[in-house]
């Protein structure tokens, strides 16, 4: 077969036009079929003619699924989980017209984990010498911005990670409100699809403060308020009034040592060994 011989769909039989074909695995897709496979889904040029046309009508089944689909809740600003907590399901879409979209729709129970991972990202400020030549401050001096990321891993026949960045606007520091907003967000998120806390790590930050986590956890006297980040010393934020966190201490299980960091954690996740 020529380079400008016609091709045709493989799926639904229509004939590709130039530069619109999606090579498979065993033939070819036009644009308009490839269109309306899950955006979650990955792999497509390894992936059969059959396959495809069962994912298809995966899709079809889907798109007729959610016209019965209400959300309860919505959580997020960038991505959003719309969760129906009645059906205990949800979609998670970037785009309000999540329905027209066909969101994949999910059962939480065939969510397998769920992970939200918090990234620094610095890079250094510098200044200008009397020759214009960029040098460094002394000592150096860095800006930072932070991006939460999302990883929802599925049990699903097409695809099985759904990853996606919670942030719309990455905050400058972990001790701004708009940075305890979204862990706020990732807790909300976390308690909604597992069941349980989201834990903040802040062990890898170069950032330069001596700030307590937010995640609705204090370790000390100091402690930043989860809902608006301002800080505190009382029992109550002086700023909107929440209640200071609970306070949780890591510990280490007592058979193999490993170091529990998660407040809602029953049994060792290295061993098994239970620990409430």
């Amino acid at each position: 077969m020529g380079l400008f011989d016609k091709k045709y769909c493989d799926i639904c039989g229509k004939e590709i036009k130039f530069l619109g074909n999606k090579k498979l695995d065993d033939g070819n897709m036009c644009k308009d079929c490839a269109s309306k496979l899950s955006p979650w889904f990955s792999g497509r040029r390894h992936t059969s003619v059959a396959a495809i046309k069962e994912q298809l009508e995966y899709r079809s089944q889907n798109e007729a699924k959610l016209s019965s689909f209400n959300p309860t809740r919505i959580i997020g600003k960038r991505y959003k989980f719309y969760i129906d907590e009645n059906k205990k399901q949800f979609v998670v879409s970037a785009s309000d017209k999540w329905r027209a979209n066909n969101a994949d729709l999910i059962n939480i129970s065939d969510v397998r984990d769920l992970k939200i991972n918090i990234t620094e990202d610095q890079d250094e400020i510098y200044d200008k010498d009397k020759d214009g030549k960029s040098v460094s401050f002394d000592p150096p001096k860095y800006e930072y911005e932070y991006r939460f990321d999302v990883d929802v891993d599925v049990n699903n026949k097409f695809f099985d990670d759904m990853k996606f960045e919670l942030t719309s606007n990455r905050p400058d520091s972990p001790d701004s409100a708009e940075y305890a907003e979204y862990v706020a967000i990732a807790d909300e998120i976390m308690k909604a699809i597992r069941g349980r806390n989201f834990v903040e790590d802040r062990s890898k930050f170069k950032y330069p403060y001596t700030s307590q986590p937010s995640t609705g956890y204090a370790t000390g006297d100091e402690w930043f308020c989860p809902k608006c980040g301002n800080k505190n010393n009382g029992a109550f934020c002086t700023k909107c009034g929440t209640a200071k966190p609970e306070v949780f201490t890591p510990f280490f299980c007592g058979k193999c040592g490993e170091k529990i960091t998660d407040p809602e954690v029953v049994f060792c996740p290295k061993c098994g060994n239970k620990l409430k």
